[in-house]
């Protein structure tokens, strides 16, 4: 009785060592995707599209679950980036300007957008490809940055044109900017309102639309989309594209933890780099259709749009030649950047390039594979960031 009670558990045994070796293995990469947007919005819906990228490039053996506005905040996004609070985040430099002297400085060309002769409307997709060129391949300060604060550069990410978002005002020349309270989103937008005798107010992108309402201020230097995204449509009455033009381009949109990505093998690294070029192109390719979407929700609206006088566009180029050397001796000054003028020398024809580049891209899919082939394709999972 007790040799046959022994034989059964053997058996029981066998058969469990079996069942196990038959059953599929978890993914070997489980990690966790902080970002402080919601998941409905452009940076939200593209973080669904890194997520799946990164899941079919490793064969299923990598699995991202993503936390929108709840695991980390955008301010504390890096910090949580860093100390591995999570695994992977969408990181707004500007946000930490002593840690990230040299990507803001390369966020502040933005203004290079201002002074193309014949725009298309593609110009941030040109400086998303720009920034992810000249990030990886030109800037070994950018890569020390992101190395000191423990974390691994993979994607980027630009908004479309900035525009004067404005309640009952109408914007047609300079002498109209002059005086107006305008909300200015950093450094770079307040230094424009002075340029223009206008004031510079600093305020969060969640107090826009109660300051519009109460006056405030009169205009908010945004993008479009966050007409819809904010519900800014109920308060503004007169838009002015393209000024103060521009783009925020100071995104790391996939830095990950670099303890966990030396960790990881080869192909799970070439998948996480792939994926970043999604999420590049995702954001900016979001924006990109969502800018289009909200002019004409505005426009149905009844919101007005006025166009800018030849004077007032000129005068726009003016202050974006004048402002890229201000910010380069205050970047070199204030923090240190030392090779800022030659920055700007070596930025200026990888700009020009993109435009060429993304002139006949339609889809974001196109655009993905745009900015894997240029750059990331050519990086070496093996030795990059090790």
């Amino acid at each position: 009785m007790k040799l046959e009670v022994i034989m059964k558990q053997s058996l029981s045994g066998l058969w469990g060592v079996a069942v196990l070796a038959a059953t599929p293995l978890l993914a070997e990469e489980r990690m966790n995707f902080a970002f402080g947007f919601p998941a409905t919005s452009a940076v939200g819906l593209a973080v669904e599209d890194y997520i799946a990228a990164a899941a079919e490039r490793s064969d299923g053996e990598i699995v991202i679950t993503g936390f929108p506005m709840t695991l980390l905040s955008i301010p504390e996004t890096n910090a949580g980036v860093r100390d591995r609070l999570a695994d992977i985040g969408f990181v707004l430099t500007p946000y930490h300007p002593a840690e990230y002297s040299t990507n803001l400085f390369l966020h502040e060309l933005n203004t290079l957008i201002n002074l193309r002769d014949n725009p298309t409307g593609k110009e941030p997709l040109a400086f998303a490809g720009a920034m992810l060129e000249y990030t990886f391949n030109m800037c070994p300060e950018c890569m020390e940055e992101f190395s000191a604060q423990n974390q691994v550069y993979t994607g980027g990410g630009v908004t479309p044109l900035y525009n004067l978002l404005c309640n009952d005002v109408s914007i047609t020349s300079i002498e109209d900017v002059a005086g107006l309270r305008l909300r200015a989103g950093g450094a770079g937008f307040v230094r424009f309102a002075n340029h223009f005798r206008a004031q510079g107010v600093t305020l969060p992108l969640n107090e826009v639309y109660e300051a519009l309402d109460q006056g405030i201020i009169e205009c908010a230097m945004l993008s479009a989309p966050e007409l819809i995204n904010y519900n800014l449509n109920e308060v503004v009455t007169d838009i002015t594209p393209a000024v103060p033009g521009g783009a925020f381009a100071g995104v790391a949109s996939a830095n990950i933890n670099a303890d966990r990505w030396r960790a990881m093998g080869d192909a799970e690294r070439e998948a996480l780099l792939w994926a970043g070029t999604q999420l590049t192109a995702s954001a900016t390719w979001n924006f990109y259709t969502d800018d289009n979407q909200a002019v004409e929700d505005a426009q149905a609206r009844g919101i007005r749009l006025h166009e800018a006088s030849p004077e007032l566009i000129a005068e726009v180029q003016e202050f974006s030649r004048q402002d890229l050397q201000t910010v380069a001796g205050l970047f070199m000054e204030d923090y240190g950047v030392a090779r800022a003028e030659v920055i700007i020398k070596e930025f200026r024809p990888v700009l020009e390039k993109w435009y060429d580049l993304v002139e006949n891209v339609e889809t974001r899919d196109q655009l993905q594979q745009l900015y894997w082939d240029q750059v990331s394709s050519n990086i070496d999972p093996a030795t990059y960031a090790n």
